[in-house]
């Protein structure tokens, strides 16, 4: 597959790859070199998207009206097992003119950063697992990393559907949480924040400890910046989770711990989709100073939805399993929160809010965002697979997706039980009556925040707690 770049709309040669619905990345490495796992070599990106959902053409290259992006990067292989097929997955910097510093930009409508992603969703004939699991969990109300599809030509050669994708990042418009400085080792500064991930250790990444079931790695602050005080913090944290994860009592059980919504929300998006994944690999969580431990983002969905290595003998994405105590069980606080007669309640209560009409855990919602989804990426689809030859039967594999996921439904449904126990719960008659939030600075109050307030009244006729 080689791109014709001198046409744009006529009638070409139906081998070459000349334009696409989706948008058009462009990537020439210096001297056409071949893309190493490490380190980052450098080359040049144009991204081709014209405006309003029109049609992008190759030939378009050089026509910076029909620009997102033009500039230089510096790109890698990326990823563990997916580097062993094919097509790789790759990870890039945008970075300035002179190839030097990061050059934070907006790539698709994607907030400003300088780390991306092209995820080639490796080992997922469906090629859409990541994207509708991140959209379920955006639907609940939980962040969740951007994909963009397009089609991507490196060094003249067209190599397929890929997602340009974030990555977990710490700013207001990802993981927002608190910039932990290295000279803040006391309350209330070292309470965050805080990224951390369960996950293969290796030379970048080592493991900062290992407890409960699982082994933990340091994302933010990294394990070169993190100071011996805030790493012997956090650790603290999830070491107390692993203590409390029986009790449920508001001040000394697990909610004085964690924020529950977070990880409730966060065991049942990996369950619905029973992620041989979760808990143990690609696990993340946050935590913001001054705040509970929250569960997520939510990454790495290939292996979901029935799908696993099958070619490497591996089968474990089932619809009548929990994930939590069949597979890569992780951290034993999952099944000990499970077990727990509270939290289980608020999750049973919580699926059957998502799984009602038109939430994004409802089967027909489901059914339909896969729909759309397959309807996005048809075209590229063929393309695709004449590069690759990697998809049997897209029609096949979308069908039997959805049996899957329906009968998923129902186990969890049965499995999760009856939540009377805490469909009703009695709450003190208090209003928040007044928030003053980021207030103007004085002389007598340089730092803004130090003037926030919250003003709660009782409402009641009776003395609160």
């Amino acid at each position: 597959f080689l791109y014709e770049s001198t046409v744009c709309g006529e009638d070409v040669n139906t081998e070459a790859f000349t334009d696409s619905n989706l948008p058009i990345v462009i990537i020439e490495t210096d001297n056409g070199d071949e893309i190493p796992d490490d380190p980052r070599i450098f080359g040049s990106m144009k991204i081709i998207q014209r405006p309003n959902g029109a049609r992008n053409f190759v030939c378009d290259v050089d026509n910076e009206e029909f620009l997102d992006y033009s500039g230089t990067i510096s790109i890698e292989i990326r990823g563990s097992s997916s580097q062993l097929l094919p097509k790789k997955p790759y990870g890039f910097s945008t970075l300035s003119d002179d190839g030097i510093e990061n050059d934070n930009v907006k790539l698709l409508g994607m907030p400003k950063e300088n780390d991306w992603i092209l995820n080639s969703f490796a080992f997922d004939e469906s090629m859409m697992r990541d994207y509708i699991s991140y959209e379920m969990a955006r639907q609940m109300g939980q962040y969740a990393v951007n994909l963009k599809y397009c089609e991507v030509v490196l060094n003249g050669d067209y190599i397929g559907l890929y997602a340009l994708s974030e990555k977990i990042k710490r700013d207001g418009d990802r993981v927002d949480i608190a910039k932990l400085a290295d000279d803040e080792n006391t309350f209330p500064e070292v309470t965050g924040g805080y990224i951390m991930q369960t996950d293969r250790p290796d030379a970048d990444d080592p493991e900062a400890w290992n407890n409960n079931g699982a082994g933990y790695i340091h994302e933010k602050p990294n394990s070169d910046d993190i100071t011996e005080e805030q790493s012997a913090y956090i650790e603290s944290v999830f070491r107390n989770l692993d203590q409390t994860a029986t009790n449920s009592d508001i001040i000394n059980g697990y909610p004085s711990v964690i924020d529950v919504p977070s990880f409730i929300d966060y065991m049942l998006v990996a369950e619905i989709a029973s992620n041989v994944d979760a808990y143990a690999l690609s696990t993340y969580y946050h935590k913001d100073r001054g705040g509970k431990l929250r569960a997520g983002p939510v990454w790495d969905y290939n292996l979901t939805y029935g799908n696993d290595l099958f070619q490497w003998g591996f089968d474990r994405s089932f619809t009548d399993v929990w994930q939590f105590e069949f597979s890569n069980t992780g951290a034993n606080f999952w099944n000990d929160l499970f077990a727990d007669p509270t939290f289980k309640c608020y999750l049973s209560k919580r699926f059957n809010e998502l799984t009602r009409a038109e939430e994004p855990l409802n089967y027909d919602y489901i059914s339909n965002l896969i729909d759309s989804t397959a309807a996005l990426i048809s075209e590229a689809l063929v393309r695709e697979n004449e590069r690759w030859n990697t998809i049997d039967d897209f029609s096949g594999e979308i069908t039997t997706m959805k049996s899957w996921i329906q009968e998923r439904i129902t186990w969890m449904g049965v499995e999760l039980g009856d939540f009377s126990g805490c469909n009703s719960v009695q709450t003190p008659s208090l209003v928040i009556t007044k928030i003053d939030y980021n207030p103007q600075e004085t002389d007598i109050f340089p730092e803004s925040d130090d003037l926030e307030f919250i003003e709660i009244q009782n409402s009641g006729s009776t003395v609160v707690d």
